[in-house]
């Protein structure tokens, strides 16, 4: 699957953006969130997409992932190039943890 994502923009509601994607030919919104949990006096990020986003990538974690950081960046004022492309690989990913 080719998905590039082409735009992320902060909505009306704070911490809610607007995620425009592409998959081949089609294009897609996504509405995504990211919300600070205070966990042990330490601030976690949860970033969620909405139930479209949910279905799109449900067989597809590792773009859903990639896509999240990238709104995670945004949402930490943190540079993000668009557009992005975001493939499946997790040998990046993987490596990063050991």
């Amino acid at each position: 699957m080719n998905v590039k994502v082409l735009s992320i923009e902060p909505a009306k509601e704070t911490g809610t953006f607007d995620v425009l994607v592409s998959m081949d030919t089609d294009e897609h919104k996504f509405t995504m969130t990211v919300e600070t949990h205070i966990v042990s006096d330490k601030g976690i990020q949860v970033t969620n997409g909405d139930k479209h986003f949910s279905q799109t990538f449900k067989f597809h974690q590792m773009i859903a992932l990639k896509i999240s950081k990238l709104v995670s960046k945004v949402y930490n004022n943190q540079a993000v190039e668009l557009p992005a492309d975001i493939d499946e690989s997790y040998h990046k990913e993987l490596a990063s943890y050991v």
